[in-house]
């Protein structure tokens, strides 16, 4: 679910995205769906529509909007 090496994973019998953009990605999900990840437990989405948000931040440097990765 990011382009890290410490990434949230997402493990789900099938997902569809409605949408996408910037921010956001919208999620339809069948079955039983988890969210695995190194720093807190299993996260088991428990309805089949899902949101992710992407945090943003503002980068000095660049002066640019960015996602943030962590």
């Amino acid at each position: 679910m990011e382009k890290t090496g410490n990434q949230h994973t997402m493990k789900a019998p099938g997902y569809k995205i409605m949408e996408k953009d910037g921010s956001t990605e919208t999620f339809t999900i069948s079955g039983d769906a988890f969210i695995f990840h190194g720093e807190h437990k299993i996260l088991r989405i428990e309805s089949d529509c899902f949101v992710k948000y992407i945090q943003q931040e503002y980068n000095p440097i660049t002066k640019l909007i960015e996602n943030a990765y962590d």
